[in-house]
């Protein structure tokens, strides 16, 4: 999770150092030695072996107005570079902070927190993503010092940080008490994390209180009791749109009893597939069977419904499956668009196709989660 990397000799930076000195917007990409500036405000700087004191001369060079998101991925920075790029970005109206993959510990996060709080401007401050930081057990009181500190935050991504559910407790109150306050955040990413059933009760809480609009929080070991929690805790005219509990480890039952919470809830898109670190973090996939596939067909085919995308891959699905979906995507008012892993007949396929020909093969991309897109660092399809 720690990435070390040898720092790139400085004279490498000053061809974008004289740029970002200027002040100057640009229509086009530019590339440099280190780094890429792009027309939407990104500045990609991932995977380019800044270091601290290339960083800290990065952010001393930025001008208000030119970059608003600043992608700074896998950079080596450690806690004491990453808090001061948070302390001097924030001051340069940035607006979005990728800072993935730096070593960051719990106690650099409190740091960029204590920077966000003493910075007037930090209202700008809409996006922050520390994933695959070793944050440990003090990371839900530092990520709840960021909600507390970044007031206009939307989005924050705490993915494989080895946040508990001890740690999440102490976050999930923090975003509750911002949204009674007014101030949702609309997206919260814990995937990756070893939360367990215990956490999934953290989650409800969440849910319960409509805190949040997109909640990812694949491979975090929920199993049917975390699945069954979160399901109790969906209900009809809630705000969440987007939920992700791939690679969970959840069975038939409870996997379909979730999908027709979601259907009733009003969630958008659902996805129970498989993240691609599922092997590697040790997390199962989910399951569905001929009764569980029949169960979340009926739910669909109940009433209308704001289901577009349900995400089903590597479940165990077969064409045996996939045609009780088909039965009950033929009784549907309302079209979903099934992503569905190998094993199908094409011709299930195909007319599962037609019959949700008018939504979009994939979900919309937000601006906040579009803003790390990165020319360095490629995510899998579908994940920031």
């Amino acid at each position: 999770m720690v990435s070390l990397v040898d720092p790139r000799p400085l004279a490498d930076l000053e061809p974008l150092l004289s740029w970002l000195r200027t002040g100057a917007t640009t229509d086009q990409r530019l590339d440099f030695p280190a780094g890429t500036a792009m027309p939407d405000g990104r500045l990609d700087l991932c995977k380019q072996a800044l270091g601290p004191t290339g960083a800290a001369l990065v952010a001393d060079a930025l001008r208000p107005g030119v970059v608003r998101h600043l992608l700074l991925g896998t950079d080596g920075l450690g806690d004491e570079g990453a808090a001061g790029v948070a302390g001097q970005a924030v001051e340069r109206a940035v607006e979005t902070l990728y800072l993935g993959c730096n070593g960051i510990t719990s106690g650099g996060a409190c740091r960029i927190a204590d920077n966000l709080r003493m910075s007037p401007q930090a209202n700008q401050i809409t996006g922050v993503w520390l994933k695959r930081n070793p944050l440990g057990a003090g990371g839900g009181e530092a990520a709840a010092g960021i909600v507390e500190s970044a007031r206009s935050l939307r989005t924050l991504d705490l993915v494989q940080t080895d946040l508990d559910a001890g740690g999440l407790a102490v976050l999930v109150n923090a975003l509750v008490t911002a949204a009674r306050a007014g101030r949702r955040i609309e997206r919260l990413y814990v995937g990756g994390n070893p939360l367990g059933p215990r956490g999934a009760t953290h989650l409800a809480a969440l849910l319960e209180a409509d805190a949040v609009s997109e909640l990812y929080v694949s491979a975090a070991r929920l199993g049917d009791q975390g699945a069954e929690t979160i399901a109790n805790a969906l209900a009809p005219g809630g705000r969440l749109r987007r939920l992700s509990v791939a690679s969970n480890g959840i069975g038939p039952g409870a996997a379909a009893r979730l999908v027709a919470a979601a259907v009733a809830a009003g969630v958008e898109v659902c996805d129970l597939g498989r993240v691609r670190a599922a092997g590697a973090l040790g997390s199962q996939n989910n399951r569905l069977d001929e009764t569980a596939a029949s169960a979340i067909a009926g739910a669909l085919a109940a009433r209308p419904h704001q289901l577009r995308h349900l995400i089903l891959s590597d479940t165990g699905m077969r064409s045996r499956e996939a045609h009780r979906l088909l039965d009950g995507a033929l009784r549907a008012i309302t079209p979903t668009r099934f992503v569905l892993g190998k094993g199908i007949a094409t011709s299930v396929r195909r007319r599962l196709d037609a019959l949700s020909a008018d939504v979009p093969a994939h979900p919309a991309v937000h601006a906040d989660v579009a803003a790390i897109r990165s020319v360095h660092r490629q995510p899998p399809p579908g994940q920031p």
